[in-house]
């Protein structure tokens, strides 16, 4: 958005802006939907470049499943077209802390709404529970019957009352239950300006993100019917008489409804850059205003408002009419709607009526592409706006304008040959000139709230590193459990398969800091793509999916250093890390530094400079030294916090210096006789300051403490540096003589291949699965730092849906609060008394819709919160007549703890 634009718009409410900034435009940085036929952006975009038509016509027997009066099907006014979202009625409770009941009454608009904001962040490469800065949230859903189904069914949610209901499915706690479930702690605003909300939506968060209001910002609308029906058709109305949209075609006769949900992610263009995010397409401006009173009626659009909205938005984006090639209109297919539309947008572009397009530039290269969504999927409300934007999104990064359907001839009230516009007829590449491609999106509310945005597609990506990235990478999944866990890897497999170009770094640099860290984990390290899909197809190892329990940070570690048995460290390897981590360098360079003379040099030409070792053994011994060392600092500089440390060989030498017991000037010197034998060794050994270990250092054979004495005898390190045992370097049994069953042993040692990076990679994995908290961030240091789309979360949903109950009259409850009231209950008698642990769980599961297999639940631990709590003392009180507190159900949330309470209470 220009400066000018901005100053006007933003200044003016009494926020600073900054003249000398260069960069007012928003980057699209992810995106997530659900609408007819399609459950993710691929599977729409698919789904609109190939031309489908996601609208369908309901079955009878759906139909009759939401209470329609079976005499309506057969009557032919009556259209049963509608654009459906498959399985709109299912949802991942137990994922979102949702108890089964609060599941089922809340409305499916929010549960799907939440679903892809979680998609939308993911697909950005950011962990939904953890975006870095302040997070915004501007959306806004329809109104449907939702909660009638829900009163109508007062049987099955006895108790539930009116501002239960409100909270569940009015539009208006759409934004605000997504913030608290989310941690998001930017502006939660819900938006409502009919048709136009998921746009409207869009140009308000732009502005508050240029704002300085918030650094990310999540927009978009949702609108899914419920109860499902058709609709009646009635000549010269709005709804078409075939379910079809014929936008901007002859035979034109009224929209058909649709249900969809759409979120985009946006941050500003700068942050996104800098950040490494994969940007999709950018906006450089938008506008909202209102048609007033210059209209035939309250629902009529007007052409001077909308003319004005997108001269207002070209304004702010600093763009000419001649500069844009596309145009995804509002698109309804009414008769009357189409020609104000298209009037509106030749008025916009400088058209007069007569067929000159001076005012587009004396060189505009042909017509502007015109189409609408609508034709594929129907008019879905309040994420109509959304579906435009994130298809246009989607053209700009393909390159490709799709058809619009159902086209046979222009409505005879547009005259395009006076305009600047042709439908687009037949998908094609988007072929342009008038570079870089720009487009408008236009949303427009019945009310007469008007919104445009002008897009551009995304800039050329930054340019990689200059040096290539290190062949190994380390690849992290988690999940809630094993099988959504098996199902991550499956998605994750197919879509390195469909993108082979895809940067095995940038894909793992995007899961480790742009997914949430779940109890089910699982790691590879992967030189290539064909190795990563192997290890993805091979069966997770037992104890490779289940994080074990322990200490928050994780299992405890043992830091396990091996001795040289199976080859020496691969010193081109070294040298990666080397140049790669800050930690691992300051750690060799103050080896380097420790050692005196000529072997501190040798020392340094073999970290930094494509030299070999020399003829004697010392420089190889004390590299092979520095750079375990030098591994195990760069663990402990990631987040992993050894509780012990061990090691065999030589590597017993790396654990007591590593654990304090042993200076590492010391600790080089010894090294360094030891590589000569005898005498030298013994006097090194001597000369040392042994000191109290700040860290438990253990024999690796014994499992016992070394103590200061123990340590400072020659003889010991005789033992360890001067006789190599037959063992395998990397063999577990001689490490893990400290570690029990609740010990994470992490092996420090040259492994198999003597490979430093794959050996530091597989550590870091193996104290991640074991629950550390690893500072991703460090471990990217360089200037790439991409992210790139990589499939979601894979939610297990099961149904949430409540239908309603087809009854007799007579037996129907009344639609009203009374019927919502607490049922009484009889009380059990003094003779029989029922077990008050049995009446508890009981009412348990008449408020959370706890299963029924599990004995002892916990009140919050199943999805309980404050408003279920008064739910439940209340229900306490009319079924045991025992008055029990809110802080009684906070310190007693089980049914056998807060029994005891109710129990005392009795007595």
């Amino acid at each position: 958005m220009t400066a000018e634009y901005f100053n006007e718009h933003v200044e003016a409410e009494g926020v600073a802006y900054d003249a000398e900034a260069d960069d007012t435009q928003i980057a699209v940085v992810g995106m997530a939907c659900r609408y007819p036929g399609a459950v993710t952006p691929e599977e729409f975009w698919h789904n609109v470049v190939t031309g489908v038509d996601g609208v369908r016509t309901l079955t009878a027997d759906e139909l009759r499943a939401w209470g329609e009066d079976p005499a309506r099907l057969s009557d032919p006014r009556y259209v049963r077209e509608h654009g459906v979202v498959a399985d709109f009625g299912d949802f991942d409770a137990e994922f979102f802390g949702v108890s089964e009941r609060d599941a089922d009454l809340l409305n499916p608009q929010h549960r799907i709404f939440l679903e892809c904001a979680w998609e939308a962040l993911e697909r950005a490469g950011y962990d939904p529970l953890a975006v870095p800065g302040t997070t915004g949230l501007y959306a806004g859903a329809g109104r449907n019957g939702y909660a009638s189904v829900i009163r109508e069914r007062s049987d099955r949610f006895p108790g539930v009352d009116d501002l239960t209901l409100s909270l569940a499915n009015d539009p208006e706690h759409l934004c605000s239950r997504v913030s608290y479930i989310l941690g998001l702690t930017g502006p939660s605003v819900a938006v409502m300006t009919a048709c136009s909300t998921s746009l409207v939506a869009v140009h308000t968060a732009s502005l508050a993100l240029l704002a300085g209001e918030c650094d990310t910002a999540l927009a978009g609308g949702v609108t899914l019917r419920a109860p499902r029906s058709g609709y009646w058709h009635r000549e010269g109305g709005t709804m078409s008489p075939d379910g079809r949209c014929r936008t901007f075609s002859e035979d034109a006769r009224g929209i058909v409804a649709g249900d969809g949900a759409g979120v985009v992610v946006l941050r500003r263009l700068r942050d996104a850059i800098e950040d490494g995010d994969h940007i999709h397409a950018v906006i450089r401006g938008s506008a909202v205003n209102n048609d007033g009173h210059d209209r035939a009626g309250y629902t009529a659009p007007g052409v001077r408002g909308q003319e004005e909205v997108i001269r207002r938005a070209q304004l702010a984006a600093g763009v000419s009419p001649g500069d844009i090639s596309y145009i995804e209109a509002h698109g309804t297919g009414t008769p009357v709607g189409d020609p104000i539309e298209v009037t509106a947008l030749a008025q916009a572009f400088g058209a007069d009526g007569t067929g000159d397009r001076t005012a587009r530039d004396t060189d505009a290269e042909g017509p502007v592409a015109l189409g609408s969504v609508k034709t594929n999927i129907g008019h879905t409300d309040t994420a109509a706006g959304v579906a435009g934007l994130i298809k246009t999104v989607l053209a700009l990064e393909d390159r490709t304008l799709p058809a619009t359907l159902h086209f046979t001839g222009p409505n005879p009230r547009i005259d395009f040959a006076a305009t600047p516009f042709s439908v687009t007829t037949r998908t094609r590449k988007w072929e342009t000139s008038r570079l870089p491609r720009r487009a408008g999106v236009s949303s427009f509310g019945i009310g007469g709230t008007n919104a445009h945005v002008v897009l551009e597609e995304a800039p050329d990506a930054v340019p990689a590193a200059l040096a290539p990235a290190p062949a190994e990478q380390l690849l992290v999944l988690s999940a809630r459990t094993p099988t959504a866990l098996d199902a991550m890897a499956g998605r994750l497999a197919e879509h390195l398969r469909g993108h082979p170009e895809l940067p095995l770094d940038a894909v793992a640099r995007t899961l480790q800091l742009g997914r949430h860290a779940f109890g089910h984990r699982r790691y590879l390290v992967c030189a290539d793509r064909a190795q990563a899909l192997a290890a993805l197809a091979a069966p997770a190892a037992e104890d490779s999916a289940v994080r074990s329990p322990g200490d928050p940070g994780g299992v405890p570690a043992v830091l396990a250093f091996a001795g040289a048995g199976a080859g020496a460290w691969e010193v081109r390897s070294a040298r990666q890390l080397y140049a790669s981590f800050p930690a691992f360098r300051d750690a060799a360079d103050a080896c380097c530094r420790a050692l005196a003379g000529p072997l501190g040099q040798d020392l340094q030409r073999l970290l930094t400079a494509d030299a070999e070792a020399a003829a004697d053994p010392e420089p190889e011994r004390v590299a092979r030294f520095t750079v375990a060392y030098a591994l195990a600092r760069t663990l402990m500089d990631w987040g992993v916090a050894p509780t012990s440390v061990t090691g065999r060989g030589p590597g017993a030498l790396v654990a007591a210096s590593v654990a304090g017991a042993l200076p590492l000037a010391d600790a080089l010197r010894i090294a360094d006789a030891a590589a000569r034998g005898g005498d030298p060794l013994r006097e090194a050994v001597r000369g040392a300051a042994w000191g109290t270990p700040e860290l438990p250092w253990t024999h690796a054979v014994t499992g016992a403490r070394v103590s200061p004495g123990e340590a400072a005898d020659p003889g010991l390190w005789t033992e360890l540096l001067e006789r190599t045992p037959s063992q395998p370097a990397d063999a577990p049994a001689l490490l893990t003589g400290s570690a029990g069953a609740d010990r994470l042993v992490l092996e420090i040692g040259p492994g198999r291949t003597g490979n430093a990076r794959a050996a530091l990679l597989d550590a870091v994995g193996r104290a991640w699965r074991g629950g550390a908290t690893i500072d991703w961030d460090r471990l990217h240091t360089g200037p790439d730092r991409r992210r790139v789309p990589l499939p979601t979360y894979p939610f297990e949903r099961r149904t949430h849906l409540v239908r309603p109950e087809p009854a007799p009259e007579t037996a129907r409850v009344p639609e009203t609060a009374a019927a919502l009231a607490p049922v009484e209950t009889e009380r059990p008698t003094p003779d029989a008394p029922e077990p008050v642990e049995q009446v508890l769980l009981a009412l348990f599961r008449q408020v959370l819709g706890t299963p029924e297999d599990v004995a002892d639940p916990d009140f919050f631990e199943h999805g309980g919160d404050s408003l279920a709590a008064v739910e439940l003392v209340s229900l306490i009180e009319t079924r045991l007549g025992v008055g029990v507190s809110l802080d009684d159900v906070f310190d007693h949330p089980t049914v056998s703890g807060l029994a005891r309470v109710v129990e005392g209470s009795l007595t």
